[in-house]
């Protein structure tokens, strides 16, 4: 039998096929607030720029430099949510507002007319037009994906085929494009022909070669079911409309008083509240079996921020097997060995290994990424105790010389 591997999608996979960043995303937000939800005495501003510059002018403040943090649309999405209890209780249903209070917000032109204070129903109208957005935006990128990237597609087709003559593939995704679906669209999502989820094709599955979206795609579609007018189906062909816009329905609430946009993706903090619905709850409940079934694991473009992933991932942490993770950056970047940002604490939080060990192949001393990048080799530990490797030049790269990523994974 083939070994199993398990592998992670996030946002860096997709780039390199001209999918948005997260900046891109924050400046689409900030184009769509402007229309729906400009200042009433300043009308070249919005609301959620008026908050991401509050909390950005917060953390400018850090008493160090190298703590100093800068709020993405993830963060500021999560904080529009968090605000809502907080701007109208009119039943009294949320015991935090006994002891909190949100700070003054200005005055807006509602839906681009009418001058409005800022409460729970404009908060809330707004971060339900954002995830309209997001959801619309993803859809009309993978279209131009399909029809501009094919040579590409083929080249990650190439890729994914290449590890399954090796491994049992399993992918869970957290992006919402379609990528890797349209690389490989027999791999097993979950839905069946007619598009229903079923739960069990999922849990008691013991062959591998799927893929799950853990936090939406663009291929969800929240249709008109007889039981639940808000559950998620599957469409071959994404398209725009009703059927991906939270507005108008029911917000997906909690126990903590913060209520989300019912959606059929997951956006912002919160995603361990915003997973409770299907077929989110199914794959999350799969991923801890998953990670201890896996033989070797592989992170395309995962930027280790996802706490409850990364949670499931250290788990096993005494269980060594290998781990190459896909990543790019430039020439002048610092090795692994010097390195002290965000993106290299949460890695070695989450997964066995030593920093002090990484170098080139065979080499003990620090590696120079200019080097490894020029020869399309990896950043690799060199304690056998610690399998991980670290590829540099991006996904694409990686997709064109799937033997350089291979043979760190047996």
């Amino acid at each position: 039998m083939k070994k199993k591997l398990l592998i992670t999608v996030g946002a860096g996979a997709s780039l390199d096929f001209g999918l948005p960043s997260v900046n891109a995303i924050g400046e689409l937000f900030d184009r769509c607030a402007c229309k729906s939800h400009s200042l009433a005495d300043n009308p070249g501003s919005n609301l959620y720029r008026h908050c991401r510059n509050a909390i950005d002018q917060y953390y400018a403040g850090a008493p160090k430099p190298a703590l100093r943090k800068w709020a993405n649309f993830e963060e500021v999405l999560y904080q529009l949510n968090l605000l809502i209890p907080y701007l109208s209780d009119p039943y009294k249903l949320h015991g935090s507002n006994a002891l909190l209070l949100a700070n003054c917000l200005p005055d807006v032109r509602f839906l681009g007319r009418q001058r409005r204070a800022v409460d729970a129903e404009v908060m809330s109208s707004l971060t339900g037009t954002l995830m309209s957005e997001l959801a619309n935006h993803f859809i009309d990128h993978c279209d131009t994906v399909r029809r501009t990237k094919t040579n590409e597609i083929a080249d990650l087709r190439k890729f994914l085929t290449t590890l399954q003559a090796e491994f049992e593939i399993g992918i869970i995704t957290l992006n919402y494009d379609n990528l890797f679906t349209q690389a490989m669209p027999e791999l097993h999502t979950g839905f069946d022909k007619a598009g229903t989820f079923a739960p069990m094709s999922v849990l008691s599955r013991s062959d591998w070669n799927f893929i799950y979206h853990l936090h939406g795609s663009v291929h969800f579609a929240m249709t008109d079911a007889s039981h639940e007018m808000h559950s998620i189906s599957w469409v071959d062909t994404p398209s725009k409309g009703q059927a991906v816009d939270p507005r108008g329905r029911s917000s997906q609430n909690s126990m903590e008083g913060t209520s989300y946009p019912m959606s059929t993706l997951v956006a912002g903090y919160g995603k361990t509240q915003q997973i409770l619905r299907q077929p989110f709850r199914t794959y999350f409940s799969q991923v801890n079996r998953l990670v201890h079934e896996a033989d070797s694991l592989l992170f395309l473009g995962y930027g280790f921020g996802d706490l409850h992933l990364n949670a499931a991932f250290s788990e096993v942490r005494d269980r060594h097997r290998p781990v190459v993770v896909v990543d790019w950056a430039a020439n002048g970047q610092d090795p692994l060995q010097f390195r002290d940002d965000v993106w290299a604490n949460n890695l070695f939080e989450t997964l066995p290994g030593n920093a002090y060990s990484m170098g080139s192949a065979g080499n003990d001393f620090p590696a120079y990424l200019r080097e490894l990048r020029a020869a399309r080799e990896l950043e690799v530990s060199n304690d056998p105790n610690y399998p991980l490797a670290v590829w540099y030049n991006g996904m694409l790269e990686a997709c064109r010389h799937p033997q350089k990523i291979l043979e760190h994974l047996k």
